[in-house]
């Protein structure tokens, strides 16, 4: 019988931690049982279609806003049920409703990884955390050098490990096929370069600037949005506004991230904050060269020989 592993997110809408999360499960599934739980429910549909032969082992809990000691009990009962090896929360709230039943439940060993830590400047977040960090008392991971300096700047009393984001090299590598084959086989023009991005469409990621930034370069440019959002009307009204709908396109959510990578010829992030992101990982993998906001841990996510 395998051991089995947890892990906790806030939710399971496409993501870098969410992703992460789910690879992980995919990639160990061979040596552990591994489960995901999410707090929040939210559609997972295409998450269950690309990772059918583990949905099983996918929990979807319903947290609404606020605080709901429920959900500790729930997840109580579902590690006395599952008797893990360990559990491992991603971000405040994971740890807070995690962490506190992963302790009840008599877990030994509780990881915690922090993805980013521009939320702890605001000091509500920051004494939350701190106060759980000395009840629960897991082993603290950051997932970039990055973060591990801003968390002990922030909390001087935590010692983080760092573990950098790591992505499967067998699945993302260079196109084998003629790219402008691949691009007419996705319906897009022929006759353009493309600069691409995946990222929700949310405001942190500043995809306004690299809409303005298209239409500052050749016409021969264009750019090829994955992922969806709450800006995105937004984001197709400025398209238009300067005049740019045939150079850029929104692809919506996108389940094969290597063919999406490889239609490229740069890939950009135009992110106000980031953690260690995965994105540039993949992409470079697959022989695309990177541009990268330098915040977080962004440069880090970048080799200084290729990319």
């Amino acid at each position: 019988m395998k051991p089995t592993i947890i892990h906790i997110v806030q939710h399971l809408k496409p993501g870098g931690i969410e992703n992460f999360a789910l690879e992980f499960q995919r990639a160990a599934s061979q040596f552990y049982d591994v489960h995901v739980v999410s707090l929040e429910r939210c559609s997972f549909q295409q998450i269950k279609g690309k990772y059918h032969e583990h949905a099983h082992n996918i929990h979807v809990l319903d947290k609404k806003p606020g605080w709901q000691p429920k959900l500790v009990s729930k997840l109580t009962a579902l590690f006395n049920e599952l008797d893990p090896l360990y559990v491992h929360t991603h971000h405040i709230g994971p740890l807070v409703y995690g962490g506190t039943a992963a302790k009840l439940a008599g877990v030994e060993c509780i990881i915690h990884t922090e993805h980013d830590a521009w939320h702890l400047n605001k000091q509500k977040r920051r004494l939350l955390q701190e106060m759980c960090l000395k009840l629960i008392k897991p082993v603290f991971v950051a997932d970039a050098n990055f973060v591990a300096e801003q968390v002990k700047r922030l909390m001087p009393a935590v010692e983080p490990f760092v573990i950098p984001n790591g992505i499967d090299a067998e699945k993302f590598a260079p196109a084998g096929e003629n790219k402008a084959e691949l691009l007419a086989a996705a319906g897009l023009p022929t006759n353009l370069r493309y600069i691409g991005c995946a990222a929700r469409l949310e405001p942190v990621k500043a995809h306004h600037v690299l809409i303005q930034a298209v239409q500052t370069l050749p016409e021969d440019i264009g750019l090829l949005l994955a992922g969806d959002g709450s800006v995105k009307g937004k984001l197709q009204t400025l398209v238009k506004k300067l005049g740019l709908s045939q150079r850029v396109f929104f692809l919506g959510h996108v389940d094969d991230m290597q063919r999406f990578y490889q239609l490229l010829d740069v890939f950009c992030l135009s992110s106000n904050n980031e953690g260690l992101p995965l994105a540039p990982l993949e992409a470079q993998a697959c022989n695309v060269p990177v541009v990268l906001t330098d915040v977080g841990g962004c440069r880090e996510a970048v080799c200084q020989q290729s990319g």
